[in-house]
């Protein structure tokens, strides 16, 4: 008998400069949910390898990423250690704002997203047959990269690479784009009218629906709506406004589907009063440790059945409610 390929699938949230954290929370959901499995069992057989489908929105992409490659926790903490926010950002110029309407004009954003993927493009990341098969429309990729057009709106790659009339694009060039938060950082080459991910959509979590999905935000539930959007044409000029980018946490099954770490709404804008490291370690921890808290009917909110080695596929259910979520 041939074992179903488990599949997890993750949208890692925007991180600001609070990078590590999430990178932490992306990794530490991995690694937990392998470890639940493990726990389980299956039957007797041997345990397929999980495989990961990630969404990344803004620096979510660079978690995203490193699950996506199947880093271990110790390769994924010395990245978040070697590349420092105050290393990547360099320093903030506001004649350069003024003039090139970029705060960070030497931001080597590029430089971390090559030494996380190298060379290695969109394809390198394309799903099997068999497990294309069973994802919602669209998903073809292991790696799933949101970023924001002015001319189309939201765009996911690889799926609408052809809107931009591209047949597949170096994955650190769509991580420049994909942080390029306006009026901060530079574009990615090539890219010019490319922007932030999470210009329009915070928590774009439809791109798994119907099937489960777990969700991690850098934030808490509220607020329920970010109003940034509404400054976006002074940030640059092609950019129009957009007034309202909801957070979809009033709908209870999202929420209980979420694992919040819980930063004051903003913070990630600040700079972090922790070294990277120790942001790792706690993302790391509050990822593992919800996972590891669930139990097996609150975990069926974010895994399909066969993940949890399970012989019968129960039904999820979006209205099902969770007693300690």
């Amino acid at each position: 008998m041939i074992q179903e390929q488990p599949v997890v699938r993750i949208l890692a949230g925007v991180t600001g400069r609070s990078l590590a954290l999430m990178v932490g929370m992306t990794s530490g959901a991995m690694d937990a949910m392998t470890a639940r499995r493990a726990e389980l069992g299956h039957s007797g057989m041997p345990a397929a390898q999980l495989q990961p489908i990630v969404l990344g929105v803004s620096g979510g992409a660079i978690g995203a990423a490193a699950v996506a490659m199947r880093m271990t926790r110790d390769e994924t903490r010395q990245f978040a250690v070697d590349h420092s926010q105050e290393h990547v950002l360099g320093q903030r110029n506001f004649r350069a704002l003024l003039s090139r309407r970029t705060l960070y004009p030497d931001a080597r954003v590029r430089d971390l997203a090559h030494a996380l993927v190298g060379d290695r493009t969109f394809a390198d990341f394309a799903l099997t047959a068999e497990v294309r098969e069973k994802q919602p429309s669209g998903v073809t990729s292991s790696l799933i990269i949101p970023v924001y057009s002015a001319k189309h709106g939201t765009l996911l790659l690889p799926r609408d690479l052809p809107k931009l009339g591209l047949s597949d694009l170096p994955v650190a060039d769509a991580i420049v784009a994909a942080t390029r938060i306006p009026g901060a950082l530079p574009a990615a080459a090539g890219l010019d009218e490319i922007f932030d991910g999470g210009c329009q959509y915070r928590v774009p979590h439809e791109i798994f629906s119907p099937h489960p999905a777990l969700i991690l935000d850098l934030y808490g539930p509220q607020p329920y709506d970010s109003r940034g959007g509404l400054i976006f044409p002074l940030l640059h000029p092609s950019l129009p406004m957009i007034p309202r980018r909801p957070r979809p946490f009033r709908h209870r099954p999202l929420h209980e589907s979420t694992i919040f770490a819980n930063q004051p709404y903003g913070a990630a804008l600040k700079e972090p009063a922790h070294r990277s490291g120790e942001l790792f370690d706690r993302g790391y921890e509050i990822a593992a440790t919800w996972i590891q808290s669930r139990t097996v009917d609150q975990l069926l909110a974010i895994v399909d059945p066969h993940v949890l080695g399970l012989t019968k596929e129960a039904p999820f259910s979006s209205d099902s409610t969770h007693s300690n979520a």
